[in-house]
C-alpha cells in the first residue's frame, strides 16, 4: 500500500508492501482491516499518501488513532482466577499501525546507516535475537578470561516489568 522513499526526509510515496499486511489480524474499534486496506482503489491510497505526508509535516498524530480496543487473553497455565494470568492485547486503528511501521522503517534505516545505536544493542530490532546476544556476552566473557581481565557483570530480571514502568514519565 504504501512505502517509505529513499531521499532524507520521511516523506512517504505510493508503493506496494500491502503484501504484509496480515488480513486475519483482529481489526482496530474501527472495523477496517487488512483486506479492506488492500482492496482500496490508487485514488484512495494516493489521498491516503497525502494526508500521511501532511501528518508528519505538521507533526500530527490523529488522537483517534491513539485509542485502542483492549482484549485479555489468559496466559497458558495459568488460572483463570488471577488477575496475573491475563495478557492485554490493544487493537489498534490499521491505518495507525500502517503509519508506525512507514515510521520505524525510515527510522531504522537512519539509525543504521548513521551508527546512532550501539551494535550490542538488540532490544526491539529486526534481525537482532536473544540467542545472538547471549553468544556476544559469552564471547566477551571468553575473552576477558583469556586475556586474565577482570569480568563482571549484572543481571536483572524484572517480574511484571511492564506493570511497575511509571508510564507518565515514559510518555
Amino acid at each position: 500500500m504504501l512505502a517509505v522513499t529513499t531521499a532524507q526526509n520521511f516523506f512517504i510515496h505510493t508503493g506496494t508492501p500491502s503484501h504484509k499486511l496480515n488480513p486475519h489480524k483482529a481489526p482496530g474499534y474501527d472495523l477496517i482491516d487488512g483486506t479492506t486496506l488492500k482492496s482500496l482503489p490508487r485514488k484512495t491510497i494516493v489521498l491516503l499518501t497525502s494526508i500521511s505526508n501532511s501528518m508528519l509535516r505538521l507533526c500530527y498524530f490523529p488522537v483517534q488513532w491513539k485509542y485502542a480496543q483492549i482484549i485479555m487473553n489468559t496466559k497458558a497455565g495459568k488460572p483463570p482466577t488471577e488477575a496475573s494470568s491475563y495478557r492485554p492485547i490493544r487493537l489498534l486503528p490499521i491505518l495507525s499501525k500502517v503509519l508506525e511501521r512507514l515510521l520505524l522503517r525510515r527510522l531504522d534505516e537512519t539509525i543504521r546507516i548513521d551508527g546512532l545505536l550501539p551494535t550490542h544493542q538488540f532490544g526491539f530490532r529486526n534481525n537482532h535475537c536473544t540467542i545472538q546476544q547471549c553468544h556476544r556476552v559469552v564471547n566477551k566473557i571468553k575473552e576477558n578470561i583469556e586475556g586474565k581481565k577482570m569480568c563482571t557483570s549484572v543481571f536483572l530480571d524484572l517480574q511484571q516489568a511492564f506493570d511497575k514502568v511509571w508510564h507518565r514519565g515514559l510518555l
